[in-house]
């Protein structure tokens, strides 16, 4: 056998695609088909000195010395495949790819990534094509065969293989060069589905691809009028270079976000990224070694964006930004797009009419509403009288078009004629802008008294409302009652509101963004807009009271879930609460809905892993409250506190308990004094377990004066600090009677933390199967807390029972489980809670080759939540002597993804 090649090598792989089904049709002569295509490939390879390493079935598998060499075998392969007549007139189709590096020679072939990148990269392809990499195509590029061309079909992600792959494809002007795309997995992206087709955008799609394509381009704006379709452009964009950036698209709505602050938090939020740092450096660190296109929307309302966009782009150099805004950024080196209007009708007549991009989009929303609508001769005068007078902006063709439930076009245009003034224009105000302006103003004058007042009042929820909030809000006074329901019937009849299912499967009642600026200058027109604010205030002040109860007991989570619906609305109020008021006369209507949010929410932002905004709303709140100590203070300074412990801050958290436990013994607060108490021995339980373990005594003994409100917790927790101090049997005592305690009470959280304590309990007494059955009868409690620290911990210690049951890789994708889930939330182990587990994995660790454990490590960190929790034993199951794979564990619910 000769010499195989050194150094560089290029390797080809290649096999019949359809080979089944082709040997279904041909039958017995298949085998003289494969004989054939053997010949074939094997001349094409002697011809241009490959060095053939395996052939099995119809595959061949070939290493060159020369990258020029593999190209050229492939096309005359490809060129003599397609000429040779194959029985039956069959089209035998062979798919090739190559790939070049450096694989290391084993026996009489080679090893290593490089083989898998090859072979991966031709199972990509389809019959017929030739693709390479990015190291081939370097090397090929200036030594092309005569006519031939490469195309790049972008990056692409194969299994196995972490890293993306720039894929090229060979174009030969004889063979067949248009194929499907690449049965490659999907680039990371978190673009959403638009309901509908893209029209009209063909020429705008083309030019922008290639502008944001070209070296050195880093920022682009759409801008233009509210409705133009700037949005819809730059989703359709955004998919069209999905292949070009290795690392993701990624969508990010930021149309209710009203400051940096939550910019930076939403962009967090919408790139996955968690943890303890400020939002604005966790993104800089994500994006920072990233090729992404981040695609910003709607950014006119953020004075601050210009600087969050430019530190983005400066952080991060693999970075391109695509914005939409009514205004371009001013930024250096951006590039402005002003979004034109849709293409208008040339002549009247059904051909000119049918044609047009504007006609296009009004017939597809007509048909949306009269199912079988389409331009024709009797209709296509007026369908081009109303998209010229609607100057082709979108939005107004869609809300004009939605009218053809009940108009045909002639009197729809008829009646746009007379309600459209463009004489009346607003000093200042773009033509373009008039013309939406004054289609939602012909919508608005359509409605009678009533219904314009809940549309210009719907205006004042942010996100959206469900029935309940919108008769609060928008219909409380009036003289009769209305039906919330009958009222967004008749607004969404004429386009003015949407209306799609809630969590909760009920009607939930919102408007495009548009729409909404021009219902909340109504309202301020009406002189309404701080009545109907403070009214929104006051009513999420309400709905969050009534939640508050709910969202430690059983039955929990749905309760929760209201609370994130609501975010936006929560945000708005608290918005106008305590950031927008600016009075100076104490609890002042504006900041008396705001205190009573900030009382109220900490359990919804510390489960809800919203740990950043509690902050910066509490430490609002709490500025607000001044000086003199109330019942309000008292519960604030506390939550702000515990932000701090959850941050591991522990002198800043210890300090405002300190703050927090005068204020309860000023205003004689005893439940809450007990509470503080617990808390501030939390912040002990490192440093000084005699100083924690007096707190702890002193706020049990005065929850057993009060008749034992939220005994069990401190029970637990002092329980857990008798683990630490190694007094297991005390630890025992205390925990079975806090978990007796929340089993009386039904509190399913307080029953998941009893079950769990005891099993660390157990372990600590070198009782790891009983541990291990302690947390399978905890499984159910645990997820269904939907506490995601508490699921960390269980699997932690889960991970620490594997360990010591000597199944030290199951231990290792637990304790990835649980490090991945603790990334995303933000919240750290504390260091004895490190100490414990390092007791027992430790040993695990070091008693194997350390690149097995970290790639348990990185399997479990992989995992979702869902994955993660079904880890966890079932009750009756045995001890770890192997994990079961993910989703084998019984079904278990999907925990909500912060």
């Amino acid at each position: 056998m000769p010499e195989l090649p050194t150094g560089t090598v290029t390797l080809l792989f290649s096999d019949i695609d359809g080979s089944t089904a082709l040997l279904s049709r041909i039958g017995k002569r298949y085998g003289a088909a494969l004989s054939a295509q053997r010949a074939l490939m094997r001349s094409a390879i002697a011809a241009h000195r490959g060095q053939e390493l395996g052939t099995e079935g119809d595959s061949f598998y070939v290493a060159f010395g020369s990258a020029a060499d593999a190209l050229a075998c492939c096309v005359a392969a490809q060129r003599a495949l397609q000429t040779h007549r194959w029985p039956d007139g069959a089209a035998l189709r062979v798919r090739m790819g190559m790939h070049s590096g450096e694989p290391t020679r084993h026996e009489d072939a080679y090893v290593g990534m490089d083989v898998h990148r090859a072979a991966r990269i031709a199972a990509s392809a389809h019959g017929g094509q030739v693709v390479l990499s990015e190291a081939t195509q370097l090397l090929v590029q200036t030594s092309l065969p005569a006519g031939v061309s490469l195309r790049d079909l972008g990056w692409h992600r194969f299994k196995d293989i972490e890293a993306a792959e720039h894929i090229y494809q060979v174009v030969v002007p004889d063979l067949e060069s248009e194929f499907p795309a690449l049965k490659a997995l999907s680039t990371v992206t978190s673009l959403p589905l638009p309901a509908t087709p893209l029209i009209g955008r063909e020429t705008e799609l083309e030019v922008l691809r290639g502008e944001i394509l070209q070296p050195g381009t880093r920022l682009v704006t759409l801008t233009g009028t509210g409705g133009v379709g700037k949005t819809r452009l730059a989703l359709a964009l955004a998919a069209a270079l999905e292949k070009h950036f290795r690392n993701g698209v990624y969508f990010v709505s930021l149309a209710t976000v009203g400051n940096d602050d939550v910019m930076w938090k939403t962009l967090a939020d919408d790139l996955g990224v968690t943890g303890q740092l400020p939002a604005a450096e966790l993104v800089a660190d994500y994006l920072r070694d990233r090729q992404c296109l981040l695609v910003l929307d709607n950014l006119e309302q953020l004075a601050g964006a210009p600087g969050v966009v430019a530190d983005l782009l400066t952080g991060a150099p693999g970075l391109v930004v695509l914005a939409t805004s009514r205004r371009p950024l001013h930024l250096a080196g951006e590039h402005e797009w002003p979004v034109p209007q849709l293409g208008l009708p040339g002549d009247s007549s059904a051909d000119a009419v049918a044609a047009s991009a504007a006609a296009q989009l009004f017939a597809q929303h007509a048909a949306m509403v009269r199912p079988g609508f389409a331009v024709t001769e009797a209709n296509a005068a007026d369908v081009a009288a109303i998209c010229r007078r609607l100057d082709g902006l979108p939005l107004a063709i869609e809300l004009a078009a939605a009218r053809v439930r009940l108009l045909t076009p002639a009197a729809l245009h008829a009646r746009l004629g007379q309600a459209l003034s463009l004489g009346q224009a607003t000093a200042g105000r773009p033509s373009r802008q008039l013309t939406l302006r004054q289609t939602i103003a012909w919508s608005y004058d359509l409605l009678d008294d009533h219904q314009a007042e809940a549309f210009r009042r719907i205006g004042v929820f942010a996100g959206g409302c469900d029935l309940p909030a919108l008769a609060a809000v928008a219909l409380a006074d009036r003289p009769e009652p209305a039906d919330p329901l009958t009222v967004a019937a008749d607004l969404l009849d004429l386009s003015l509101v949407t209306v799609a299912a809630g969590t909760d499967g009920e009607p939930r009642v919102g408007m495009l963004e548009t729409i909404r600026d021009y219902a909340t200058e109504r309202l301020e027109q009406a002189g309404e807009l701080d009545e109907i604010k403070r009214r929104h205030a006051e009513y999420y002040a309400v709905f969050a009271e009534r939640l508050k109860e709910n969202v430690s007991g059983a039955g929990h989570l749905p309760y929760l879930d209201r609370l994130e619906a609501e975010h936006d609305n929560i945000r708005a109020a608290l918005t106008w609460s305590l950031d927008e008021t600016g009075a100076a006369d104490g609890y002042s209507g504006h900041i008396e809905s705001g205190l009573r949010l900030a009382q109220v929410l900490g359990p919804f932002w510390d489960q809800h892993g919203h740990i950043a905004e509690a902050r910066h709303w509490l430490s609002r709140a709490v500025a607000l409250t001044g000086d003199q100590p109330s019942a309000a203070q008292a519960r604030m300074t506390h939550w702000l506190a515990d932000v701090y412990l959850r941050q591991g801050e522990l002198p800043a958290a210890a300090a405002m308990f300190e703050l927090n436990l005068a204020v309860c013994r000023s205003i004689g607060d005893r439940v809450q004094e007990a509470r503080t108490l617990n808390s501030l021995a939390n912040c002990y339980q490192e440093s000084d377990l005699d100083h924690a373990r007096s707190l702890y005594e002193q706020s049990m003994t005065i929850s057993r004066e009060l008749g034992r409100p939220r005994l069990s917790v401190r029970l637990a927790n002092l329980g857990h600090l008798e683990i630490r101090a190694g007094n297991l049997d005390r630890a025992t005592e205390l925990l079975q009677e806090a978990l007796e305690l929340e089993q009386r009470d039904g509190r399913v959280p307080g029953i998941a933390h009893a079950l769990e304590s005891l099993a660390t309990a157990s372990l600590c007494a070198s009782r790891p199967t009983e541990a291990w059955d302690r947390i399978a009868s905890a499984r159910d409690y645990i997820i269904t807390s939907g506490d995601v620290i508490l699921l960390a911990q269980t699997l932690e210690l889960a991970a620490a029972i594997a360990a010591d049951l000597g199944q030290r890789l199951a231990a290792a994708r637990l304790m990835g489980a649980a490090d991945g889930i603790r990334r995303q939330t933000g919240m750290p182990r504390s260091g004895a809670d490190d100490t414990l587990l390092e007791r027992f994995l430790g040993p695990a660790r070091a008693a194997g080759l350390p690149a097995e454990w970290e790639a348990g490590m990185a399997a479990g960190r992989d995992l979702t939540r869902q994955q993660a929790a079904a880890l966890l034993p079932a009750s009756g199951s045995a001890a770890p002597a192997g994990l079961s794979p993910p989703g084998q564990a019984g079904q278990v619910p999907e925990a909500r993804s912060r």
